[in-house]
């Protein structure tokens, strides 16, 4: 499908910073800026279209292309399908509605024709999903939320039927005539001498092949296991955050989409995630490859990246760093105060709470809703979780300096004064009126009933804003600011969608994966076509 005039001209003035932007992940990724060389590779499969990525969106991309009747190759690096959404609680949907206008005027930072985009097709989505035969339910009545695969009892915690739906999915795809390859990675593009792509490189157990296609979707997700672009774009410290997904999302198809001549787009230093309790040496290695396919039910892993991190404590307590001062409106909600958790010192801070708070917790239905039967602290300190706890501030403070990895550079006597200083605010109710001011839909609460808690927390991400750039087609824009011929992407390997606050993640990347699979399948036919 063709650029117009229009995309043209717009994407004319974000050449120079796209190159600028190109130049640095060249740098990083070891990668030239020239057209891929063409491959030595044996050629084990030809296709209409390859989609390089099964999360959510590759997903919906592979089903639709498909259905449009293109001969189609989904290559997953894992064993399994579904990516990250394997680990969310199951609920997606443009979270500030699908009314675009309204959603903009809460996400004004996002791209509006992408973030239009998705706000006007969600509901044929929805209804696409449901005619496929996969279970949805809504959320709440005039909620444009639905529950992958329906909700589950709610004496089994907040969440789906999330795996059971993501894996359906998969079977349809098949069932469509789709071809899947577990365990097999996407490391390399394939270009003609016009750098159009015509593939791409694979690699599995047995080594590297070729597989040969019309066209090629990047949903690879994005790059919050690479360390070294965490640190780059999001702060220096933010290698020692948690990546909070597979233990894939290396931005790999960003690395490669890079190599043959994309543009950047912006948001790189933007994400979503939770706080996460930290040492994080309860995840027994399933952020790692190995430890990740070993796992036998996704829902623990659920608990310990969703269920059971700050997520659902939010705007409760306070955040301090470790020079024992507030910086974070706690207010903002868990994502926002997350990003915030990422710039301090070491990437890291201390949840402070109180009986009274705790209790608070106890008796908020959202706050422990995936615990089944308990109270999320208790829960946390079962898993393994580090929790100190006192009958005093002081002696707080002590224990934390004493018990906990950075304790040595942890400010006791800053902490104290600054829960005092919360204290007298909250109970006047000037909490708005400190320096850094508490505001939000829950009002501050003074932290002064024994025992006193404090929950170490390093910056979490579960999903990067930043990746190639795209058109209202899903095409890869190159330098040139014209489209790569055969080049499509979905978000997280895409980027610059969301900037800021998280709004369309699962949501965005099923409605343009799905978007991207029909464009596709249009141009391998075209492609096809004009071959005969």
């Amino acid at each position: 499908m063709e650029q117009t005039r229009r995309d043209f001209i717009k994407g004319a003035g974000l050449v120079a910073a796209g190159a600028a932007a190109f130049t640095g992940v060249t740098a990083l990724a070891g990668c030239s800026s020239q057209p891929a060389e063409k491959t030595a590779f044996e050629t084990k499969h030809e296709c209409d279209v390859v989609v390089a990525g099964a999360g959510i969106g590759g997903l919906a991309a592979a089903v639709s292309a498909a259905e449009k009747g293109a001969n189609v190759i989904l290559v997953e690096a894992s064993q399994h399908v579904g990516g990250t959404s394997r680990f969310a609680a199951g609920a997606f949907g443009p979270r500030f509605g699908a009314e675009w206008e309204a959603a903009y005027a809460k996400a004004p930072m996002s791209d509006p024709e992408l973030g239009k985009l998705v706000c006007d097709n969600w509901g044929s989505y929805v209804e696409w999903i449901d005619g496929l035969g996969l279970t949805t339910e809504e959320l709440a009545p005039g909620s444009p939320y639905v529950w992958m695969g329906g909700k589950r009892p709610a004496e089994e915690g907040s969440k789906s039927y999330t795996d059971e739906y993501l894996q359906q999915f998969g079977d349809i795809f098949v069932e469509k005539g789709g071809t899947t390859l577990l365990g097999t990675r996407a490391i390399k593009l394939l270009t003609d001498d016009a750098g159009a792509v015509t593939g791409l490189v694979a690699e599995d157990a047995e080594g590297p092949f070729a597989i040969t296609a019309k066209a090629v979707i990047l949903a690879t997700g994005g790059w919050q296991c690479d360390k070294e672009m965490c640190t780059k774009y999001i702060g220096r410290h933010a290698d020692l955050g948690q990546a909070q997904c597979v233990p894939y999302l290396d931005g790999s198809g960003i690395k490669m989409g890079v190599e043959v001549g994309a543009q950047l787009s912006r948001s790189f230093g933007s994400y979503y995630g939770h706080p996460q309790p930290w040492p994080m040496t309860y995840l027994n290695g399933v952020d790692t490859p190995e430890g990740y396919e070993a796992v036998e039910n996704v829902d623990d892993v659920h608990i310990l990246y969703y269920g059971t991190t700050e997520h659902s404590i939010q705007s409760m307590g306070i955040y301090v760093n470790t020079e024992g001062k507030r910086f974070v409106n706690e207010g903002l909600g868990s994502s926002l105060v997350n990003q915030e958790v990422m710039q301090q010192h070491m990437a890291r801070a201390y949840l402070i709470l109180d009986e009274g708070v705790r209790e608070i917790i106890r008796q908020t239905p959202f706050c422990n809703a995936a615990v089944i039967g308990g109270d999320r602290i208790d829960h946390m300190i079962e898993k393994g979780m580090t929790v100190v706890q006192a009958d005093s501030i002081e002696e707080l403070g002590a224990k934390i300096v004493a018990e906990t990895a950075d304790g040595v550079s942890f400010n006791a006597a800053n902490m104290a004064a600054t829960v005092a200083a919360y204290n007298e605010a909250a109970a006047a109710g000037t909490a708005e009126a400190l320096e850094v001011p508490h505001l939000g839909t829950v009002p501050a609460t003074p932290l002064s009933t024994p025992p006193f808690y404090a929950i170490p927390v390093v910056g979490g991400i579960m999903a990067t804003f930043g990746g190639l750039r795209i058109n209202t087609d899903t095409q890869v824009i190159g330098t040139d600011a014209q489209p790569i011929a055969g080049l499509y992407a979905v978000p997280g390997a895409a980027g610059g969608i969301m900037n800021g606050d998280y709004w369309c993640v699962m949501s965005g990347y099923s409605v343009l994966g799905r978007l991207s699979g029909e464009v596709s399948t249009a141009y391998a036919q075209s492609a096809g076509s004009a071959e005969k």
